[in-house]
Formats: C-alpha cells, structure tokens, sequence
C-alpha cells in the first residue's frame, strides 16, 4: 500500500502496515515496502509488542509538517484499540505518552487526539483514565487548565463509570490536586485532597499524613475560614492529641493571643507566619461581631481585640468585610461599628442557644406588632360603622353608638 493512502478500512495488519509506511516516509527513508523500518514492523506483525511500538513511534507525527497527521494519529487509534487485551492497556499508555511527553508546538492536535481516545474508548473502560490525564497533561502544558474546570465537577462520576480500582482513584484525585495547585486554584486544589481523604478508612496508616496535609493546607489558603466543615471527616477528628489538630482548634475556636502562644512553640509547624496572622485577626474580628449583633463596636475595642492601631481599624473592617465573614457600617464621625452580620466561626450548642433565644425575643415583637395591627383594624372598623370604638382592658374592642 502506498505511504500516502493510510485511511482505507482494511484488518488489523493491513492498518499496522500502513502506519509503518507512513511513518517510514516521516522518517525519509528510501524503498518503499524494503523500508529499514517497514521491514522491521513487517517482522514484528504477529507479536503483541508491535501495538506498544507504533505509538511510541508515533511521536514523529507531532515533529514533522504533514497535512495526513491528524488522520494518522486517528488510524493510531482506531489500531491501538484494536491490540490484544494481554497488550491494550500499555499500548494506550504508551500513546498517551508519546502525546504527552514528545515537546511540540501541536497542543491543539495533541489535545484533539486525546479526546478522540477518550470518545473512542467504552465508556467503561478504565482506560479512560488514562486518556483523561493525557489530556489534563497537555492542556495544563499549553497553560488552558481554566478550559476543563466546568468539567472537574464530573470527575466524582466518571471514575465510578470507568470502574477504576480505589488505588487508581486516589492517584487522580492526588493528581488533580497538584495540578491545580500548581496552577493557583487552592480551593480546588484542597476540594480533590479532600476527596482523597475520603476513600480512606479511619485506621488506614497513610491517612494520619493525609489528614495532617489537608489540616495544613486549609490553614495556609488564602480565604479559607471553613475550618468547621474539616471535622466532618473523621480522619481528621482522630488527630485529636496532635499538634495540626491543636492548631486547627484555634483557627477554629482560639484568639489572636492563643495563636501567637502556639506560634511561638511550634516554630517549625508554621508555614507562613505573617499569613497565619493575618487570618486570625479576620476570624478574631469576625468572632467580636458574632458576640456584638446590631450593638456598637468601637475602634478601640477592634484594635484592642487585634492587637493594632486605631487608623488601621477601618482598613481591618473593610478586609472582613471584603472576605465576606461580616456585614457591618462603620462610622467614622463617632469611631464605631455596627455588625449587621458575620459567621460563626464554630456553630455549637453555646450558639444554637443564641439563636433560640433571639427566635423567642422575634416572636414576641411580631405578636406584640401583630396586637397593634389588630386593634388598629377593630378600631377603623368601627370608625366605619359610624360608630366609636374603645378597646377594654382585655383587648377586647366594643363598639358605642
């Protein structure tokens, strides 16, 4: 067959062949079918390894300029997916390397390709894995990581489909998490190391290293406050005794002073110093306007509470108010501050109290309102009957003519 004509719909061998002749003539090699490199895939036909050997070779599509490539590659595929099971799975490796690790300025071929493997392959086949980190890889090598972050929400689903082992799993999650963290993407970055954690069981021995990263992780990013929502996971809650799990309490329930005491002993459990501190004035402050509702702060009791100036004060609100854990209005004239509202840093039975109590307190207003509201009705009720109405000393209203 000739080089040229690689696209016919022929056996196993007769596209295997094909691919040879193209890429011998890829590589400028003179006699046709008497190729060097003809010849030894010709010899190699009837072994499995020949699957493994073409998309190895299959690199030199991506460093040549020819307008057939893209269908070569898809011919690759389609022969690939054709390999014996005993070979398939290393020969798809195989491919998706070669797109990955070959240095090319094709990323929108590569790309391309490797979606043509993902759609190609059954949906259930775990080899989808594989072409779906091939195509992570080389979007994230082209710096278009944001392209596939609608995608990301799936993942939990598709592994259940591919039917991955748990091992297999967790390599992603762990792989996707680097990945994004690697791009600035923190939050989904520790989503995914989260999702890692999960699939662990509570006396599983890698999870206490696991546990401890997430804990560490979670106190470094920026606008994280979430710290609550960690000890719903249970490996996390077993630290307890540790010295992540003690610093994770006082992110949780701790002041400024409780962590800069703890700071000062466990030097070489803190990350970023100046970052750590300037999350626990944000918590610290948002904890002042939790116990302050509706009341007025004044600068000075902030700056007290944060160990810093008075002028830094109005800076300090703005910076909460920006990270959305308070709604407050400053006032400026008289130096103070009113909390509209701000989370809770811990929701516990202290603060399901709070909230009962200010329910009653609300309860009892509106059904004093909703007396008024009453009474003023009976009362031009009966202005309108012609009559004047007085309300008794029970709240009856009677009406005279």
């Amino acid at each position: 067959m000739s080089a040229n004509n690689i696209f016919v719909k022929d056996g196993a061998e007769a596209q295997i062949m094909d691919l040879a002749l193209y890429i011998s003539k890829l590589r400028g090699e003179e006699g046709s079918d008497k190729a060097p490199y003809v010849q030894q895939i010709e010899s190699d036909l009837k072994k499995d390894s020949v699957y493994v050997q073409l998309a190895k070779d299959a690199s030199i599509f991506l460093t040549e300029n020819d307008k057939e490539v893209e269908g070569a590659f898809n011919l690759m595929i389609v022969t690939i997916l054709g390999a014996p099971s005993t070979v398939l799975s290393e020969a798809v490796q195989a491919f998706v390397d070669t797109l990955t690790k070959t240095e090319s300025n094709k990323t929108g071929l590569k790309q391309k390709i490797l979606l043509n493997l993902y759609n190609a392959l059954p949906g259930n086949s775990p080899l989808r894995y594989n072409a779906f980190v091939g195509l992570v890889e080389v979007t994230t090598q082209a710096d278009e990581l944001e392209s596939l972050y609608g995608q990301l929400e799936y993942v939990d689903a598709w592994t259940k489909q591919w039917g991955i082992d748990q091992q297999t799993q967790r390599s992603l999650y762990e792989y996707l998490s680097k990945v994004l963290s690697s791009a600035g993407e923190e939050k989904l970055a520790l989503d995914f190391l989260l999702k890692k954690l999960a699939t662990f069981e509570e006396n599983d021995n890698q999870v206490v290293a696991l546990a401890k990263e997430v804990v560490l992780r979670a106190i470094g990013m920026d606008n994280f406050f979430a710290f609550e929502d960690l000890l719903q996971y249970s490996s996390i809650q077993k630290l307890k005794g540790t010295e992540e799990y003690e610093l994770l309490d006082i992110f949780l329930n701790g002041t400024l002073s409780t962590y800069q005491e703890f700071a000062k002993s466990h030097a070489g459990l803190i990350q970023d110093a100046e970052k750590n501190i300037h999350k626990m004035r944000l918590l610290s402050l948002a904890s002042l306007g939790s116990e302050n509702l509706a009341r007025e702060l004044t600068y000075a009791d902030i700056a007290k509470n944060l160990q810093i100036q008075e002028e830094e004060v109005e800076m300090w609100v703005i910076d909460v108010i920006r990270a959305g854990l308070v709604e407050a209005k400053l006032d400026q004239l008289n130096k103070t501050v009113i909390v509209h509202r701000s989370i809770y840093r811990v929701f516990g039975q202290e603060q399901w109290k709070k909230l009962s109590t200010s329910l009653s307190a609300w309860k009892e207003n509106l059904n004093e309102i909703l007396a008024v509201i009453g009474n003023a009705k009976l009362i031009t009720g009966g202005a309108m009957q012609g009559g004047a109405a007085t309300v008794t000393e029970g709240g009856d209203a009677k009406a005279s003519n």
